[in-house]
């Protein structure tokens, strides 16, 4: 289900007097038994930096299996393992346990957020609208009226992402125009959009957005 090197993410909620704060990380899974994951030491995705925890830390955990679908658990760190690196070890609940979100390619959910989109050959004028829909594969955005977007081409997109920890993402990939289009006549313009050319680590930024937005609507049901 998960491959040796991969990476998990982990959230952990840091409450400091009233407030509540999501302390993002990620960690890689260096072995498994049959009741732990064997992980390195937890990266600070803000900071860059290890942390450091105690046994019976908890976290909630996520990540992507040999299926391309994503997997979450709530689990804690066990204990610690001697070895060329300093390692945890985390808690695997199971396979029961796991919460899989989707099983296709990338999760696709329905978002609004803030985009902009620019020209590569001067086709049209560079504007700025809001997604309709997001995934780590694509997107569809809305056209403002009076906006005008070839049905065809290539274009560079923008896109801000509000994480769930607070923090604000900018995320810019290369988009193939697959259509433009009205659902129905009285509807506005939208276009769906392929990525083409985007850092893995921007995608990344995406795919966790996506997961955050679906596991949130999970959670509300």
């Amino acid at each position: 289900m998960i491959d040796i090197g991969a990476t998990i993410f982990l959230e952990l909620q840091e409450t400091k007097g009233e407030e509540t704060k999501t302390i993002n990380l990620r960690c890689r899974l260096v072995d498994k038994t049959t009741k732990s994951f064997v992980i390195d030491y937890p990266i600070n995705q803000e900071t860059n930096k290890p942390n450091f925890f105690f046994d019976g830390t908890q976290f909630r955990a996520w990540f992507i299996g040999k299926d391309e679908a994503m997997y979450a658990f709530d689990t804690e760190i066990t204990g610690r393992k001697k070895g060329n690196i300093p390692m945890l070890l985390l808690k695997d609940p199971g396979r029961e346990k796991y919460l899989r979100i989707q099983r296709r390619n990338y999760v696709r959910v329905d978002t609004s957020t803030d985009a902009a989109v620019h020209t590569i050959h001067g086709d049209f004028q560079p504007f700025t609208t809001v997604t309709l829909d997001l995934s780590g594969g694509g997107c569809a955005i809305l056209i403002p009226p009076e906006q005008k977007l070839p049905g065809t081409g290539e274009l560079n997109l923008y896109m801000v992402l509000h994480m769930q920890s607070g923090k604000i993402e900018y995320v810019k990939t290369r988009c193939k125009i697959i259509r433009v289009f009205k659902p129905i006549e009285s509807a506005r313009e939208r276009a769906s959009l392929q990525f083409l050319e985007i850092d893995e680590r921007e995608r990344q930024k995406i795919i966790k957005y996506c997961f955050e937005r679906q596991l949130a609507l999970k959670r509300k049901k």
